[in-house]
């Protein structure tokens, strides 16, 4: 168990540091990360974190609980960053935003494969307001 927390911790580091590189290196190779009624592939999945960091540069997802059983590993975390930049051509309110949500990963062969993420969107969508 320790090895597939460490593998999603480090996937976490990456994303926090927009190490895109390195987070591909961590995936399988048919990755997909499901959101919503969303089936996203590794690019698409780029851009919609590119798409956070336009609004919110110092975005940063820390991990509040972790938990494995089998291939699976769920993990319930907060996301949060400064709005000092634009989403859409919306003035940077310079407001602290914090979402929060949880993530399914599926791990095959010490990569993850594929994971299911629900995310409270509303604290986005309240800035674009």
């Amino acid at each position: 168990m320790a090895d597939v927390r460490l593998l999603v911790e480090r996937y976490i580091e990456a994303y926090n540091g927009a190490q895109w590189d390195d987070l591909r290196a961590l995936l399988s190779a048919d990755y997909v990360h499901h959101s919503g009624a969303s089936n996203l592939d590794f690019e698409s999945f780029c851009n919609g974190a590119g798409w956070i960091r336009a609004g919110v540069p110092d975005f940063k997802v820390r991990i509040e609980d972790q938990f494995a059983a089998g291939d699976r590993i769920a993990v319930r975390f907060t996301g949060s960053g400064t709005h000092s930049g634009s989403f859409s051509g919306e003035e940077p309110s310079g407001r602290t935003v914090t979402v929060y949500g949880t993530t399914i990963f599926r791990i095959e062969g010490n990569r993850i494969a594929e994971d299911w993420e629900a995310l409270d969107e509303q604290p986005f969508r309240e800035l674009l307001a």
